[in-house]
Protein backbone atom coordinates (compact mmCIF):
# COMPACT_ATOMS: atom_id res chain seq x y z
CA UNK A 1 0.00 0.00 0.00
CA UNK A 2 2.94 2.35 0.59
CA UNK A 3 3.64 2.42 -3.15
CA UNK A 4 0.18 3.88 -3.77
CA UNK A 5 0.82 6.73 -1.34
CA UNK A 6 2.30 8.61 -4.27
CA UNK A 7 -1.24 9.13 -5.62
CA UNK A 8 -2.72 10.55 -2.43
CA UNK A 9 0.08 12.59 -0.88
CA UNK A 10 -1.35 15.94 -2.06
CA UNK A 11 -4.63 17.47 -3.17
CA UNK A 12 -3.26 18.04 -6.67
CA UNK A 13 -2.30 14.39 -7.06
CA UNK A 14 -5.69 13.24 -5.86
CA UNK A 15 -7.43 15.59 -8.28
CA UNK A 16 -5.29 14.67 -11.28
CA UNK A 17 -5.39 10.95 -10.67
CA UNK A 18 -8.95 10.46 -9.42
CA UNK A 19 -11.65 12.92 -10.39
CA UNK A 20 -10.49 15.89 -12.48
CA UNK A 21 -10.50 14.18 -15.89
CA UNK A 22 -14.09 12.81 -15.62
CA UNK A 23 -15.28 16.25 -14.52
CA UNK A 24 -13.52 17.92 -17.46
CA UNK A 25 -14.98 15.38 -19.87
CA UNK A 26 -18.48 16.09 -18.58
CA UNK A 27 -17.82 19.82 -19.01
CA UNK A 28 -16.75 19.33 -22.63
CA UNK A 29 -19.74 17.08 -23.21
CA UNK A 30 -21.98 19.90 -22.01
CA UNK A 31 -20.21 22.39 -24.27
CA UNK A 32 -20.68 20.18 -27.33
CA UNK A 33 -24.07 18.79 -26.30
CA UNK A 34 -25.76 20.55 -29.21
CA UNK A 35 -23.61 18.50 -31.58
CA UNK A 36 -24.22 20.73 -34.60
CA UNK A 37 -23.38 24.45 -34.34
CA UNK A 38 -26.44 26.69 -34.50
CA UNK A 39 -27.22 30.41 -34.33
CA UNK A 40 -23.69 31.49 -35.19
CA UNK A 41 -23.64 35.32 -35.11
CA UNK A 42 -23.09 37.10 -38.41
CA UNK A 43 -23.22 40.73 -39.51
CA UNK A 44 -24.60 42.33 -42.68
CA UNK A 45 -23.64 45.52 -44.47
CA UNK A 46 -26.60 46.38 -46.73
CA UNK A 47 -25.35 48.95 -49.22
CA UNK A 48 -28.48 48.57 -51.38
CA UNK A 49 -31.18 48.79 -48.69
CA UNK A 50 -33.79 47.43 -51.08
CA UNK A 51 -36.62 44.95 -50.71
CA UNK A 52 -34.47 42.20 -52.26
CA UNK A 53 -31.46 42.85 -50.03
CA UNK A 54 -33.64 42.93 -46.90
CA UNK A 55 -35.28 39.67 -47.98
CA UNK A 56 -31.86 38.04 -48.40
CA UNK A 57 -30.93 39.25 -44.90
CA UNK A 58 -34.10 37.54 -43.59
CA UNK A 59 -33.07 34.35 -45.40
CA UNK A 60 -29.71 34.47 -43.65
CA UNK A 61 -31.33 35.00 -40.27
CA UNK A 62 -33.77 32.14 -40.89
CA UNK A 63 -30.96 29.68 -41.53
CA UNK A 64 -30.68 27.24 -38.56
CA UNK A 65 -26.94 27.73 -38.34
CA UNK A 66 -26.98 31.54 -38.46
CA UNK A 67 -28.19 34.44 -36.38
CA UNK A 68 -28.18 37.94 -37.85
CA UNK A 69 -26.75 39.67 -34.81
CA UNK A 70 -25.61 42.97 -36.34
CA UNK A 71 -26.34 45.26 -39.27
CA UNK A 72 -23.77 47.94 -40.04
CA UNK A 73 -23.57 50.95 -42.30
CA UNK A 74 -19.99 50.34 -43.45
CA UNK A 75 -17.53 47.53 -44.01
CA UNK A 76 -15.18 49.18 -41.51
CA UNK A 77 -17.70 48.72 -38.70
CA UNK A 78 -18.31 45.15 -39.77
CA UNK A 79 -14.59 44.35 -39.82
CA UNK A 80 -14.30 45.51 -36.23
CA UNK A 81 -17.07 43.08 -35.26
CA UNK A 82 -15.13 40.30 -36.99
CA UNK A 83 -11.92 41.18 -35.17
CA UNK A 84 -13.58 41.26 -31.76
CA UNK A 85 -15.47 38.01 -32.33
CA UNK A 86 -18.89 39.67 -32.15
CA UNK A 87 -19.58 38.18 -35.60
CA UNK A 88 -18.14 35.08 -37.22
CA UNK A 89 -18.89 36.25 -40.75
CA UNK A 90 -19.60 39.56 -42.48
CA UNK A 91 -21.91 39.63 -45.53
CA UNK A 92 -21.69 42.67 -47.80
CA UNK A 93 -24.69 43.28 -50.08
CA UNK A 94 -23.60 45.56 -52.95
CA UNK A 95 -25.24 48.63 -54.46
CA UNK A 96 -27.81 47.90 -57.19
CA UNK A 97 -28.38 44.41 -55.75
CA UNK A 98 -32.10 44.41 -56.55
CA UNK A 99 -31.64 46.10 -59.92
CA UNK A 100 -29.09 43.48 -60.98
CA UNK A 101 -31.50 40.70 -60.05
CA UNK A 102 -34.29 42.26 -62.12
CA UNK A 103 -31.97 42.57 -65.12
CA UNK A 104 -31.09 38.88 -64.83
CA UNK A 105 -27.53 39.62 -63.76
CA UNK A 106 -25.63 37.95 -60.93
CA UNK A 107 -24.76 40.49 -58.24
CA UNK A 108 -21.61 39.72 -56.30
CA UNK A 109 -22.14 38.78 -52.66
CA UNK A 110 -18.97 39.28 -50.60
CA UNK A 111 -18.48 37.25 -47.42
CA UNK A 112 -15.64 37.83 -44.96
CA UNK A 113 -14.86 35.54 -42.04
CA UNK A 114 -12.17 35.53 -39.38
CA UNK A 115 -9.81 32.64 -40.16
CA UNK A 116 -8.58 32.70 -36.55
CA UNK A 117 -11.88 31.01 -35.72
CA UNK A 118 -11.05 28.35 -38.28
CA UNK A 119 -13.94 25.92 -37.88
CA UNK A 120 -16.58 28.39 -36.78
CA UNK A 121 -15.68 30.85 -39.52
CA UNK A 122 -15.82 28.25 -42.26
CA UNK A 123 -19.09 26.84 -40.94
CA UNK A 124 -20.63 30.30 -40.88
CA UNK A 125 -19.45 31.09 -44.42
CA UNK A 126 -20.79 27.74 -45.65
CA UNK A 127 -24.17 28.44 -44.04
CA UNK A 128 -24.21 31.89 -45.69
CA UNK A 129 -23.44 30.29 -49.06
CA UNK A 130 -26.27 27.78 -48.61
CA UNK A 131 -28.81 30.44 -47.63
CA UNK A 132 -27.72 32.68 -50.53
CA UNK A 133 -28.05 29.76 -52.95
CA UNK A 134 -31.61 29.11 -51.78
CA UNK A 135 -32.48 32.77 -52.17
CA UNK A 136 -30.88 32.87 -55.64
CA UNK A 137 -32.96 29.87 -56.70
CA UNK A 138 -36.14 31.58 -55.52
CA UNK A 139 -35.20 34.84 -57.25
CA UNK A 140 -34.43 32.92 -60.44
CA UNK A 141 -37.85 31.29 -60.37
CA UNK A 142 -39.63 34.61 -59.92
CA UNK A 143 -37.63 36.20 -62.73
CA UNK A 144 -38.44 33.38 -65.15
CA UNK A 145 -42.13 33.52 -64.24
CA UNK A 146 -42.15 37.27 -64.90
CA UNK A 147 -40.72 36.61 -68.37
CA UNK A 148 -43.52 34.13 -69.12
CA UNK A 149 -42.04 30.77 -68.23
CA UNK A 150 -44.34 28.26 -66.53
CA UNK A 151 -43.88 27.92 -62.78
CA UNK A 152 -42.92 24.23 -62.75
CA UNK A 153 -40.48 24.68 -65.60
CA UNK A 154 -39.02 27.75 -63.91
CA UNK A 155 -38.42 25.81 -60.68
CA UNK A 156 -36.53 23.06 -62.51
CA UNK A 157 -34.55 25.59 -64.54
CA UNK A 158 -33.50 27.63 -61.51
CA UNK A 159 -32.40 24.64 -59.46
CA UNK A 160 -31.79 21.85 -61.94
CA UNK A 161 -29.01 20.39 -59.77
CA UNK A 162 -29.05 20.53 -55.99
CA UNK A 163 -25.64 19.46 -54.71
CA UNK A 164 -25.47 17.92 -51.24
CA UNK A 165 -22.06 17.87 -49.55
CA UNK A 166 -21.83 15.35 -46.71
CA UNK A 167 -18.62 14.78 -44.70
CA UNK A 168 -17.62 11.15 -45.15
CA UNK A 169 -16.77 10.35 -41.52
CA UNK A 170 -18.94 12.93 -39.77
CA UNK A 171 -22.20 12.97 -41.74
CA UNK A 172 -24.21 14.60 -38.97
CA UNK A 173 -21.57 17.35 -38.47
CA UNK A 174 -21.56 16.36 -34.79
CA UNK A 175 -18.86 18.38 -33.10
CA UNK A 176 -19.13 16.44 -29.86
CA UNK A 177 -17.69 13.50 -31.79
CA UNK A 178 -15.35 15.52 -33.95
CA UNK A 179 -13.82 17.89 -31.39
CA UNK A 180 -14.67 16.45 -27.98
CA UNK A 181 -13.04 13.09 -28.63
CA UNK A 182 -9.83 14.87 -29.70
CA UNK A 183 -9.67 17.57 -27.03
CA UNK A 184 -10.00 15.16 -24.10
CA UNK A 185 -7.04 12.90 -25.08
CA UNK A 186 -4.90 16.03 -25.50
CA UNK A 187 -5.98 17.16 -22.05
CA UNK A 188 -5.42 13.69 -20.59
CA UNK A 189 -1.87 13.79 -21.94
CA UNK A 190 -1.21 16.90 -19.86
CA UNK A 191 -2.63 15.18 -16.79
CA UNK A 192 -0.30 12.22 -17.39
CA UNK A 193 2.84 14.32 -17.63
CA UNK A 194 1.94 16.47 -14.61
CA UNK A 195 1.02 13.46 -12.46
CA UNK A 196 4.25 11.69 -13.41
CA UNK A 197 6.38 14.72 -12.57
CA UNK A 198 4.62 15.22 -9.23
CA UNK A 199 5.17 11.54 -8.43
CA UNK A 200 8.88 11.87 -9.18
CA UNK A 201 9.06 15.00 -7.04
CA UNK A 202 7.40 13.11 -4.18
CA UNK A 203 10.01 10.38 -4.44
CA UNK A 204 12.82 12.91 -4.06
CA UNK A 205 11.15 14.13 -0.87
CA UNK A 206 11.46 10.63 0.59
CA UNK A 207 15.24 10.65 0.26
CA UNK A 208 18.01 10.22 -2.31
CA UNK A 209 17.78 7.58 -5.01
CA UNK A 210 20.41 4.84 -5.38
CA UNK A 211 23.53 5.95 -7.22
CA UNK A 212 23.70 2.66 -9.10
CA UNK A 213 22.04 3.01 -12.51
CA UNK A 214 20.16 -0.29 -12.34
CA UNK A 215 18.86 0.25 -8.80
CA UNK A 216 17.94 3.87 -9.58
CA UNK A 217 16.04 2.81 -12.69
CA UNK A 218 14.08 0.21 -10.73
CA UNK A 219 13.19 2.80 -8.09
CA UNK A 220 12.00 5.29 -10.70
CA UNK A 221 9.85 2.69 -12.46
CA UNK A 222 8.42 1.57 -9.11
CA UNK A 223 7.52 5.20 -8.31
CA UNK A 224 5.66 5.86 -11.56
CA UNK A 225 3.99 2.42 -11.84
CA UNK A 226 0.94 3.42 -9.73
CA UNK A 227 0.56 6.52 -11.91
CA UNK A 228 0.65 4.31 -15.01
CA UNK A 229 -2.05 2.05 -13.62
CA UNK A 230 -4.38 4.88 -12.59
CA UNK A 231 -3.89 6.85 -15.81
CA UNK A 232 -4.59 3.77 -17.89
CA UNK A 233 -7.79 3.24 -15.92
CA UNK A 234 -8.63 6.88 -16.73
CA UNK A 235 -8.03 6.14 -20.41
CA UNK A 236 -10.50 3.25 -20.31
CA UNK A 237 -12.98 5.44 -18.43
CA UNK A 238 -12.49 8.13 -21.08
CA UNK A 239 -13.46 5.72 -23.89
CA UNK A 240 -16.50 4.56 -21.92
CA UNK A 241 -17.64 8.13 -21.24
CA UNK A 242 -17.23 8.96 -24.93
CA UNK A 243 -19.76 6.21 -25.62
CA UNK A 244 -22.08 6.80 -22.67
CA UNK A 245 -22.14 10.61 -22.64
CA UNK A 246 -21.36 11.64 -26.24
CA UNK A 247 -22.95 8.71 -28.03
CA UNK A 248 -19.62 7.95 -29.73
CA UNK A 249 -18.70 4.48 -30.94
CA UNK A 250 -15.80 2.92 -32.78
CA UNK A 251 -16.29 1.55 -36.28
CA UNK A 252 -13.18 -0.60 -35.93
CA UNK A 253 -11.62 -2.96 -33.41
CA UNK A 254 -11.68 -1.25 -29.99
CA UNK A 255 -8.58 -3.13 -28.85
CA UNK A 256 -6.44 -1.09 -31.24
CA UNK A 257 -7.64 2.12 -29.55
CA UNK A 258 -6.84 0.68 -26.12
CA UNK A 259 -3.38 -0.34 -27.32
CA UNK A 260 -2.83 3.13 -28.80
CA UNK A 261 -3.84 4.80 -25.52
CA UNK A 262 -1.51 2.54 -23.53
CA UNK A 263 1.43 3.29 -25.83
CA UNK A 264 0.58 7.00 -25.70
CA UNK A 265 0.55 6.82 -21.88
CA UNK A 266 3.98 5.19 -21.72
CA UNK A 267 5.41 7.60 -24.32
CA UNK A 268 4.14 10.60 -22.37
CA UNK A 269 5.62 9.28 -19.12
CA UNK A 270 8.95 8.67 -20.83
CA UNK A 271 8.98 12.29 -22.03
CA UNK A 272 8.12 13.46 -18.50
CA UNK A 273 11.02 11.42 -17.15
CA UNK A 274 13.31 12.84 -19.84
CA UNK A 275 12.29 16.42 -19.02
CA UNK A 276 12.94 15.80 -15.32
CA UNK A 277 16.33 14.26 -16.09
CA UNK A 278 17.36 17.29 -18.16
CA UNK A 279 15.80 20.13 -16.13
CA UNK A 280 16.41 18.59 -12.65
CA UNK A 281 13.81 20.92 -11.15
CA UNK A 282 10.16 20.12 -10.53
CA UNK A 283 8.67 23.58 -11.04
CA UNK A 284 10.63 24.29 -14.20
CA UNK A 285 9.92 20.76 -15.37
CA UNK A 286 6.18 21.38 -15.06
CA UNK A 287 6.54 24.66 -16.96
CA UNK A 288 8.55 23.06 -19.76
CA UNK A 289 6.06 20.17 -19.97
CA UNK A 290 3.15 22.58 -20.25
CA UNK A 291 4.91 24.52 -23.01
CA UNK A 292 5.79 21.26 -24.77
CA UNK A 293 2.29 19.78 -24.75
CA UNK A 294 0.03 22.85 -24.71
CA UNK A 295 -0.18 23.06 -28.56
CA UNK A 296 -1.11 19.37 -28.79
CA UNK A 297 -4.67 19.92 -29.99
CA UNK A 298 -3.62 22.51 -32.57
CA UNK A 299 -0.89 20.27 -34.02
CA UNK A 300 -2.87 17.00 -34.01
CA UNK A 301 -4.18 17.59 -37.50
CA UNK A 302 -7.84 17.46 -36.44
CA UNK A 303 -8.87 21.06 -37.04
CA UNK A 304 -6.08 21.84 -39.50
CA UNK A 305 -4.55 19.24 -41.85
CA UNK A 306 -0.93 18.24 -41.32
CA UNK A 307 -0.15 18.67 -45.01
CA UNK A 308 -0.94 22.40 -44.83
CA UNK A 309 1.19 23.03 -41.72
CA UNK A 310 4.68 24.46 -42.02
CA UNK A 311 7.66 22.26 -41.21
CA UNK A 312 7.98 23.75 -37.72
CA UNK A 313 4.42 22.81 -36.76
CA UNK A 314 4.74 19.35 -38.33
CA UNK A 315 7.97 18.70 -36.41
CA UNK A 316 6.50 19.85 -33.09
CA UNK A 317 3.44 17.70 -33.64
CA UNK A 318 5.64 14.69 -34.42
CA UNK A 319 7.36 14.82 -31.01
CA UNK A 320 4.06 14.77 -29.10
CA UNK A 321 2.54 11.33 -28.40
CA UNK A 322 -1.03 12.57 -28.81
CA UNK A 323 -0.45 13.34 -32.51
CA UNK A 324 0.27 9.69 -33.27
CA UNK A 325 -2.52 8.39 -31.05
CA UNK A 326 -5.14 10.61 -32.68
CA UNK A 327 -4.14 9.16 -36.06
CA UNK A 328 -4.93 5.73 -34.62
CA UNK A 329 -8.24 6.94 -33.17
CA UNK A 330 -9.43 8.57 -36.37
CA UNK A 331 -8.40 5.61 -38.51
CA UNK A 332 -9.94 2.98 -36.22
CA UNK A 333 -12.97 4.76 -34.76
CA UNK A 334 -14.09 6.73 -37.82
CA UNK A 335 -12.82 4.64 -40.73
CA UNK A 336 -12.80 1.13 -39.29
CA UNK A 337 -9.12 0.66 -40.20
CA UNK A 338 -7.06 -2.32 -39.09
CA UNK A 339 -3.46 -2.93 -38.11
CA UNK A 340 -2.24 -2.69 -41.70
CA UNK A 341 -3.21 1.01 -41.70
CA UNK A 342 -2.35 2.11 -38.14
CA UNK A 343 0.99 0.33 -37.63
CA UNK A 344 3.10 3.42 -38.59
CA UNK A 345 1.42 5.45 -35.83
CA UNK A 346 1.87 2.64 -33.30
CA UNK A 347 5.51 2.36 -34.34
CA UNK A 348 5.94 6.12 -33.84
CA UNK A 349 4.62 5.76 -30.28
CA UNK A 350 7.07 2.92 -29.65
CA UNK A 351 9.89 5.14 -30.95
CA UNK A 352 9.61 7.28 -27.80
CA UNK A 353 11.16 4.34 -25.92
CA UNK A 354 14.48 5.28 -27.56
CA UNK A 355 14.61 8.24 -25.16
CA UNK A 356 14.17 6.09 -22.02
CA UNK A 357 17.80 4.83 -21.64
CA UNK A 358 19.14 8.38 -21.90
CA UNK A 359 16.54 9.65 -19.42
CA UNK A 360 17.40 6.96 -16.85
CA UNK A 361 21.13 7.51 -17.35
CA UNK A 362 20.81 11.28 -16.82
CA UNK A 363 18.31 10.98 -13.98
CA UNK A 364 19.80 12.43 -10.75
CA UNK A 365 20.04 10.64 -7.41
CA UNK A 366 19.17 13.92 -5.66
CA UNK A 367 17.89 17.23 -6.95
CA UNK A 368 20.52 19.98 -6.95
CA UNK A 369 20.09 22.82 -4.49
CA UNK A 370 18.69 26.05 -5.91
Amino acid sequence: MQAWTVLTHSAWMRALSLWLLPVMLLVFSGIFAEGTPRNMPIAVVDADNSHASRELARYLDASPGLHLAHQFESVHEGSQALQTGAALALVVLPHNFEQSLRLGLSPELVVFYNSQYLLAGKLASSAVREAATMYAAKAGVMLRVVYGQEVLSAVYSAAAVRPQMTPLFNPALNYAHFLGTAIVPALWQLFVVMTTLLALAWRFQQGPLPSNLRARSVEVIRTVAPVTAVMFAQALLMLWLFHAVMGWHSEGYLLWLILGLFLMLLATQIMALFIMAIIKNVVRGLSVSAAYLAPAFAFMGVTFPHADMNIWAQSWGAIMPSTHYINVQIAVADQGAGLSIIWPSLLALLAFWCVLPLALWRYPSVLPEE
